[in-house]
């Protein structure tokens, strides 16, 4: 039996040393520190996670190392997206081979191409597996998902997508065409509380690696009618994601991970540490929103 994705979806980051080898210690850690908190579901190696960043066999190592350490606990969603079809069939089998969940494939990136290139390289994913597909329609891939060719991605079987396209007014538009069956997942924390009014299910979050309490409240806030207060929460993030912006956004997320009391290296180059100076500028703001002492939101 297929296990239901929804509510809060991690993308947990990826720790590496100073020589930018990963860090499996730390990946524990965080995981075993999300799945304490209650987050519903995981999605590793997306653009939060640095799977671009990763050789396709470290990318492999990376999902059997999160696989065994789930044990099953909550469902995973592998991201296997690359920017040529041969690698991303190739790691889609191999999550298969993992028992992972779903696997989900953001659009060939860089190359140019064209719509009908892209629909080929998505259903040579599909073909390729017999578990759940996702799309992952990624703003920063420069190839968001047309509503044309999601709906050709339906009708050829896609189960889902992770909307991070940060466009709120295509992503309702997807969920018009959508069939009921189909899990369309909000991919920014930003904008969950509007998507949740419309319908959706589920929201990925990368800030959830540091602070999986505020998001999982806005989700059961939601989910008990309390919209005023999930508005509220809603804001919260919003706050936190304007001061994440006073340096690169992933490695900031590293550095709160840390405030967390989580020791857990740094990010992979090109992106670089934040510096002591921004940390302590960027604690004292995380501070007064009240997200580093109970009860965090």
């Amino acid at each position: 039996m297929q296990k239901k994705i929804e509510g809060v979806i991690a993308v947990p980051l990826t720790p590496f040393d100073q020589d930018g080898n990963i860090d499996y210690t730390a990946i524990e850690e965080i995981i075993e520190f999300m799945i304490g908190k209650g987050i519903h579901g995981m999605f590793p190696c997306g653009s939060v996670s640095l799977g671009p960043l990763m050789k396709p066999e470290e990318r492999k190592q990376v999902l059997e190392f999160i696989v065994k350490v789930n044990q099953e606990r909550v469902p995973i969603i592998a991201q296997i997206g690359a920017a040529d079809t041969r690698t991303a069939v190739d790691l889609a089998r191999h999550a298969q081979s993992l028992r992972v969940d779903a696997v989900a494939s953001i659009p060939p990136f860089y190359i140019p191409t064209d719509e009908e290139a892209i629909y080929e390289h998505f259903k040579e994913i599909k073909e390729a597996v017999e578990i759940p597909v996702y799309a992952y329609n990624n703003l920063w891939t420069g190839k968001i998902i047309s509503p044309r060719l999601f709906k050709r991605l339906v009708d050829l079987g896609y189960q889902g997508m992770k909307d991070a396209g940060e466009n709120i007014l295509l992503h309702y538009n997807y969920l018009r065409i959508a069939p009921s069956s189909f899990n369309l997942l909000m991919g920014n924390e930003t904008l969950a509380l509007p998507a949740f009014a419309m319908g959706i299910n589920g929201f990925t979050s990368g800030t959830v690696n540091a602070f999986p309490e505020l998001n999982l409240e806005l989700y059961r806030s939601f989910k008990k009618g309390e919209l005023e207060k999930a508005a509220k929460l809603q804001q919260k993030i919003l706050q936190l994601t304007e001061i994440l912006s006073i340096a690169p956004a992933i490695s900031n997320i590293y550095a709160c991970i840390k405030m967390r009391g989580i020791n857990f290296g740094q990010p992979r180059r090109p992106l670089r540490s934040v510096s002591k100076e921004l940390q302590e500028e960027m604690k004292e703001k995380i501070s007064q929103l009240g997200l580093l002492e109970e009860p965090y939101y």
